[in-house]
Order: C-alpha cells, then sequence, then structure tokens
C-alpha cells in the first residue's frame, strides 16, 4: 500500500483527524482515502447526505399562515392514494414540533371525513332534505311541520340547488361565507326580495350545514358566523287593515259561501295564525271556569303553544259548520291556502269594498289577526294580549303570571278571555 506524507492507512487518517492539525493536513488526508478507499468514501458521503439534508414527512406537508393572534400558524396538507388532497387543516399550533405531531395523529380521522364528503352527491343530498319531516337528516333538528318541510324543500329545489350548478358547485367544502353572501346579493336583485325574506331563506340553508358539520362532512360551518341581513324599517312589507267600526255586525248576517264565514269568523275573533286555524279540532276545545278556549298544540313558535279565547257565539257557528266532522280531524276540515285569499274577497264583497280596494290597502286574510290586535289594544286590554293570547315572545314576567298549569294562573287567564268577549260583544257583534 502506497503513503502520502507519512500516511499509509485507514487508522492513520482517522488518528491524524482525531488530533490537531494543521490545515495541509485535511486536503492530503481526502486525497488518499478517495484513492485508497473509494467504497468508503462513497458510504460516508450517503450517511453525511442522510443527515444533513432534512427529513422529508410521510404523508403531508406543513404550510406556514399568518396569524394576527399568533403571527403565524402551520396548516396541514395530507396526501392521499399518491395524490395531496387540495383541503389544508389548521393545526392552531405555531411550534413545529407540535404540528407534526398534530398533523401525524390526526391524519387518519381528517382524511377519512374529506373522502366521505366526497362521496355525498351534493345536489342528491339537498333535494332530498327536506322531502319527508320523518328523514333522518332531520331527526336532530326540532321538529318541523309538513309545510315548513314543504316550503324549504321547494326554496331548495327551486332558488338554492340551481344556482349552485350554475357556479359550478361540486362539494359542500367549496361553499363559504363569501359565497352564501354572494347567494343573498341575488335574491335581493336579481329575485327583487326584501332583507327579512332573504334571511328567512337562509334558515333551511343553516339546518343543511348544521347537519353536515354535526355528522363530520364538512370541517367548517359556513353559516355558524354568518351575519343575517340588516332589516330596515323601509323594508318591513306594511300590511293593511280594515277599520275597527266598518266590520260592525258583518258577522250576524249570512253569507254566501259558510267556509268563508268561518274562516273570517275565527280570524277576527281569535287573532290565531293562518296555520293554526287549519290545524285545530273538536277536541282542542276546551272549558276553563266557562270560558271556552281553543289549546294550540302545535305552531311556528314555542311561545305559538297558547291558549285562545273562544267567544260562544264564534263556538256554535263552528260545532253547527263541523258537526259531521270527527273529533279528531280539523274542526273545519281539510283546505288549502287559496281558500284564505277567497274568504278575504267574500268579506269584501260583504263590507263593499272592491277587490281592487283591498289590493291597493293590503289587505289579506291575515290581516285579521292585526285587526284582532289593533282591536284590543284599541280597547284597552293590554300590552300583554300579544303574548298571552296571540303566541308571541312571551317574557319571564307574563309567563309568571298566565302559567297555565297554575289555578292562579288560569284565575288570569280567564279574566282577561271575559275581557276580549265583552269587547267582541261591543265592537264586532250586535244584538248579541
Amino acid at each position: 500500500m502506497s503513503s502520502l506524507h507519512g500516511v499509509s492507512s485507514l487508522l492513520d487518517v482517522i488518528t491524524t483527524l482525531k488530533t490537531p492539525q494543521q490545515p495541509e493536513s485535511v486536503p492530503i488526508s481526502r486525497t488518499f482515502l478517495a484513492a485508497e478507499y473509494p467504497t468508503v468514501v462513497k458510504a460516508i458521503r450517503l450517511i453525511d447526505n442522510f443527515n444533513t439534508q432534512p427529513k422529508r414527512r410521510k404523508g403531508f406537508n406543513l404550510i406556514k399562515r399568518e396569524s394576527k393572534k399568533y403571527g403565524y400558524l402551520y396548516y396541514v396538507r395530507y396526501s392521499h392514494n399518491g395524490k395531496m388532497l387540495p383541503t389544508k387543516w389548521n393545526t392552531r399550533t405555531n411550534v413545529l414540533e407540535e404540528a407534526e405531531r398534530f398533523a401525524a395523529e390526526n391524519k387518519p380521522r381528517l382524511v377519512e371525513q374529506y373522502v366521505r364528503s366526497r362521496d355525498v352527491k351534493i345536489y342528491d343530498l339537498l333535494n332530498d332534505f327536506f322531502a319527508d319531516p320523518s328523514s333522518a337528516y332531520l331527526s336532530g333538528n326540532v321538529k318541523l311541520s309538513e309545510k315548513v318541510c314543504r316550503d324549504y324543500n321547494l326554496f331548495i329545489r327551486n332558488q338554492f340547488v340551481p344556482f349552485l350548478k350554475g357556479k359550478r358547485i361540486k362539494d359542500f367544502d367549496s361553499i363559504t361565507p363569501h359565497f352564501l353572501s354572494d347567494f343573498l346579493d341575488t335574491l335581493l336583485t336579481r329575485k327583487k326580495v326584501k332583507p327579512q325574506t332573504a334571511n328567512n331563506y337562509l334558515k333551511p340553508i343553516r339546518r343543511v350545514f348544521a347537519y353536515l358539520f354535526r355528522k363530520g362532512l364538512i370541517k367548517t360551518d359556513p353559516c355558524l358566523n354568518f351575519r343575517s341581513l340588516p332589516v330596515h324599517e323601509s323594508d318591513l312589507k306594511a300590511r293593511g287593515c280594515h277599520d275597527l267600526e266598518r266590520l260592525e255586525g258583518v258577522f250576524n248576517v249570512k253569507w254566501q259561501n259558510e267556509l268563508s264565514y268561518i274562516l273570517c269568523l275565527l280570524i277576527y275573533t281569535t287573532g290565531m295564525r293562518n296555520c293554526e286555524i287549519k290545524t285545530f279540532t273538536k277536541d282542542d276545545i276546551i272549558k276553563i271556569d266557562g270560558c271556552n278556549f281553543i289549546q294550540i298544540k302545535k305552531s311556528k313558535t314555542v311561545n305559538g303553544i297558547r291558549r285562545v279565547p273562544l267567544h260562544n257565539f264564534v263556538l256554535q257557528h263552528l260545532l253547527d259548520f263541523s258537526v259531521k266532522k270527527q273529533a279528531t280531524e280539523p274542526a273545519i276540515g281539510h283546505i288549502y291556502d287559496a281558500l284564505f285569499g277567497e274568504a278575504n274577497g267574500e268579506l269584501a264583497e260583504q263590507l263593499n269594498l272592491s277587490l281592487d280596494y283591498i289590493k291597493k290597502e293590503k289587505i289579506s286574510f291575515y290581516s285579521g289577526r292585526h285587526y284582532w290586535k289593533t282591536l284590543m289594544s284599541n280597547e284597552g286590554l293590554g300590552d300583554d294580549i300579544e303574548e298571552v293570547f296571540m303566541g308571541h315572545k312571551v317574557s319571564k314576567e307574563v309567563a309568571k303570571r298566565y302559567n297555565h298549569k297554575d289555578k292562579h294562573g288560569n284565575k288570569r287567564l280567564v279574566k282577561k278571555a271575559k275581557q276580549v268577549f265583552k269587547i267582541l260583544d261591543m265592537c264586532l257583534f250586535k244584538e248579541l
């Protein structure tokens, strides 16, 4: 074996490098090793390269994203089946070791959720979500009536789904708060709906995303921090109402259409909602201390569950009309919404008012509810009538005074009901 300036073996090279050396010793050792031990040099280079290069993570990449609170945070992107997924997940830390641990520990769960969400057929789910009130989609929600489900379903199918298709949206994660804002802008500008109506349209969309988030089919709910549109006084739709004096005696004469008569009689003497009039039964009519009430067991709001005073005059006409109806079926029978409009038109005829007039004054069948409230307020029944008898939001104080399970509360309720009957006798009925 040849020597090079006193270097004759691999052991000599190691000994030389371990002791303090002059700078010229390093190139001498390098030349000797390259000439005499090329395989060893190659192996050392491979080891050195492995130790000095940054380690590649298996299955994910970490990306820094700016954060106002922390300066920056790490987001993780996972690979799946040889492809990098487009979605990024927030590790909620700016410490590299913690971010790597989060990424490794959560990869199976997050990737599975992502794959499941892509398996969901977005348009099929949306079209089916409200189609059946008893579906699994709605099992975790507040129970919705068939009418609400039908209205929600029509909106989703006719408005929301076509908008998604027009924007070529193929998955739920592509629906962001900005996207929802664009959708509302479209409703306002192209569909010419009012802000309050647009906000109501968001209700079914919020229910869909709440379900998807609860089931882990989406990583974030775009509706959680999405604010409804501000509603100004000028945006509210004005509703007309008949003059209080004009209706005096109108229910003491025979009408051409008996159903129209009963419908108008009910809303103008009870202030019930249209949907409540359609669904109450004869079994819902109860008597407390000599006063008749209609128990509203189902309503559009929790506060709508209440007892509504039923005047004896109204009760008698109602029983005559529904004499052939079963006690458990709707007292006025199964009717459709258009009949409310017909009843409103017949009332106008009884008052010698033209259809053009009630249209101009924006007087609808529902105006009867406004009439009842105006009449009771005008006759001094008190501000709490909206809460006690109309199903508006109930304050703690009103609930305390009129608790239906409390005997003292029932006495107040009956006393209030008798005041209602007195006002109806004085202002609406004649010769009773």
